[in-house]
């Protein structure tokens, strides 16, 4: 009988390609979902669905919905986490949706008794930034400077633990692609002609959601998978690529400006600490992101020890990404 996955997150942007690399793989498919979750990318596509409580509420126990974890691994025999949250009110927040969500999930993995990979979906945030000229390795020390990166390191810090199967974690950088909405306004500015050279940030890694979807079934198929595993397209980027990229694909220039770090955190006092952290260019872990020199990894260890190969390069994800919003109406 075909492998069962286990699969938290498949709702959202990469958790959604994930679920299609696993279903074109033929696996057999159970994701968790919330009764507010959209769907729109997963129905009716052959996979079972089960409401999980991954994180108890602020105020509930630890232990509480336990039985929803059980039922959702039950029988599976791979399990990849790619659930959590990239914005909470406080690192209370960053710890309850990203630490312990993976605690409660590698526990009932343990006592699921079928498990044999867990995958958590990481990020370069758990690793830290990176010098100029020099990407983040695996064997990097971790270094993040931001709660939401804290939370990741201590949800990676569980995978050591002895456990009765085995772990590995992925590591993507700044994702993109279609479905996406976080580079959306990017895309929306670049249609007018406008782009932004944000905070300090002069060199970046970056990977199309499909290609990081790829890495993670990599990992959860490939038993010499351990330990953690940064993915990515080829190389870093410099702030330019990105533009020059934009203007190909919307074939106009791109006028960039810049915004200083100083210049946005004045913004944020102006609007105000609660509506500032609902705005992604203003809440304050991502002022801390753009007030260092560049976020670039290096995926030769995926490359060199599991093969990993054929990422798309910035001109063809750029330019899929940007057919897809158009033929969505979201440009």
């Amino acid at each position: 009988m075909t492998a069962l996955v286990a699969l938290t997150g498949a709702t959202g942007f990469l958790g959604g390609h994930i679920a299609d690399a696993l279903l074109a793989r033929g696996c057999r498919l159970r994701a968790s979902v919330r009764a507010t979750s959209d769907q729109r990318w997963i129905r009716d596509k052959g996979l079972e669905t089960i409401e999980a409580v991954l994180a108890p509420p602020s105020g509930a126990p630890d232990e509480a919905g336990l039985e929803t974890l059980d039922a959702l691994l039950d029988g599976a025999e791979r399990v990849i986490h790619c659930a959590g949250v990239v914005r909470a009110r406080d690192e209370a927040g960053y710890r309850r949706a990203n630490t312990l969500s993976t605690r409660r999930l590698l526990e009932a993995a343990a006592r699921a008794g079928s498990v044999r990979a867990f995958v958590l979906i990481s990020s370069l945030a758990a690793s830290g930034p990176s010098a100029p000229g020099r990407p983040r390795r695996e064997d990097d020390p971790c270094a993040p400077i931001t709660a939401y990166g804290r939370s990741k390191v201590e949800a990676e810090s569980l995978l050591e633990r002895d456990w009765p199967f085995r772990t590995a974690a992925l590591r993507p950088p700044a994702l993109y692609g279609p479905r996406d909405r976080a580079f959306l306004p990017l895309f929306k500015a670049a249609g007018r002609g406008l782009g932004a050279r944000i905070g300090r940030v002069k060199e970046l890694s970056l990977v199309d959601g499909r290609d990081a979807a790829r890495a993670a079934v990599l990992l959860a198929e490939d038993e010499r998978a351990r330990g953690a595993y940064f993915v990515e397209d080829g190389m870093p980027h410099a702030i330019a690529d990105l533009t020059a990229a934009l203007s190909r694909g919307f074939g106009r220039p791109i006028l960039t400006l810049p915004l200083p770090v100083g210049l946005l955190r004045l913004f944020a006092r102006l609007v105000g600490g609660t509506r500032a952290q609902a705005l992604p260019l203003l809440a304050e872990d991502r002022l801390v992101d753009v007030s260092v020199d560049g976020w670039a990894c290096t995926g030769e260890k995926i490359r060199r020890e599991l093969g990993f190969s054929d990422a798309r390069d910035l001109d063809t994800g750029f330019a899929e990404t940007l057919d897809f919003y158009r033929r969505e109406g979201w440009l």
